[in-house]
């Protein structure tokens, strides 16, 4: 995790360097390079304004943490995201972020936009495509807010500057620390931790016979992830901070193996529930783009080779986010059950529809049409 976490530095370096030139033509071909930096120098009072205002920002920020659920859900996942940065970092990240974006924002765009459309802009242009940071563009706007009039009321960028870079160099470094928190905090504690599983759990191959102890119900697991791009390299470093169930039947070193190959694959029949197997598959999920689903399959043999029920259900999850829904499981032939993973129980998703987040929601309308009233 440590040697991924440099790469984003470099990565906002250029970014913000790209920013910055982008500013200085943009406002050259316009006509107002000359104010790009605002229509006098700043004094001392409006920096110190500057440097107040952020405080306030910051202050209101962790009361908000302090007391909103939501805002603890979005600054532990901004935390996962960004990872243990160091003070030193997030000051470099605090200082390109808070002169790119005020220069962007309330320099060369300021003649066109000025203060409410530079803040609806800058709103919308920091919208992540994750759930638990759904709110973030509407902190980003008033914040804005809060620049554009500290930049025309003081007809220069740099209080602006000031400001933006207070905030993000104190939250960041928060943020940060809560990333190493996160590193090295105690494994997670399950009704089965992984050490518990191999201990009390037995772990049979797929294709092993059940020969005694009938009836038995076996509970098997499988999960497919295929990964592409830089998705390969950076979700072993990531779930270095991650104590799997899953570690405890695979070795953690041939799981990341797999996922540097591209394509990682669990596969495995228990005794018992493997409990933690959602968060499992919330944790891979949560530093990924892409939906993760994984199928959990309890099967009632009543003699060898045979059985008289099965119970199937799937799990999805996205950014950390995981949901378990039953699947329709058809007995193809007597004693034998098939199972689909792309099969949902509708009528089950029906009734407790209200109970899903959004995202869940808005794929099974697109997937069942008939799901689209509700």
């Amino acid at each position: 995790m440590a040697d991924r976490r440099p790469n984003i530095v470099r990565a906002a370096t250029v970014f913000y360097a790209v920013v910055i030139a982008g500013s200085c033509v943009y406002a050259f071909a316009f006509g107002h390079f000359d104010v790009l930096l605002g229509e006098r120098a700043p004094d001392m009072t409006s920096l110190l304004q500057g440097v107040m205002l952020g405080l306030l920002i910051v202050g209101l920020s962790h009361l908000a943490h302090a007391t909103l659920r939501s805002v603890r859900r979005a600054s532990t996942m901004m935390a996962r995201m960004l990872g243990p940065i160091t003070v030193a970092q997030a000051i470099r990240l605090a200082v390109l972020s808070g002169f790119g974006e005020e220069l962007a924002f309330r320099g060369a765009l300021w003649p066109h936009l000025g203060v409410v459309g530079g803040a609806v802009l800058f709103g919308l242009l920091h919208t992540v495509p994750v759930r638990a940071l759904a709110a973030y563009p509407i902190f980003a706007f008033l914040a804005g807010l809060v620049l554009g009039l500290l930049r025309e009321q003081s007809g220069s960028l740099w209080p602006a500057v000031v400001c933006h870079f207070t905030v993000n160099a104190l939250n960041l470094a928060w943020i940060g620390r809560q990333g190493r928190t996160q590193l090295t905090r105690p494994p997670r504690q399950h009704p089965d931790t992984p050490s518990e599983i191999a201990a009390q759990s037995e772990l049979l191959p797929l294709d092993q016979e059940v020969s005694d102890d009938f009836p038995r119900t076996l509970w098997r697991y499988h999960l497919r992830l295929e990964l592409d791009g830089t998705d390969r390299a950076n979700l072993p470093d990531c779930l270095e901070g991650e104590e799997l169930a899953i570690f405890a039947v695979v070795p953690r070193e041939q799981v990341y193996a797999q996922l540097r190959d591209g394509v990682f694959v669990f596969q495995a029949t228990f005794a018992e529930p493997l409990s933690p197997f959602p968060e499992d598959v919330a944790a891979l999920s949560a530093y990924l783009f892409q939906v993760v689903t994984g199928v959990e399959v309890a099967e009632r043999f009543v003699e060898d080779g045979t059985t008289d029920d099965a119970r199937a259900w799937k799990i999805t999850a996205r950014r950390g986010e995981w949901v378990k829904v039953p699947l329709l499981v058809d007995e193809s032939e007597p004693g034998r059950f098939d199972v689909d993973p792309d099969r949902e129980d509708i009528e089950v998703i029906a009734a407790q529809w209200h109970s899903y987040p959004r995202w869940f929601q808005d794929g099974m309308r697109f997937k069942y049409p008939s799901l689209r009233e509700l």
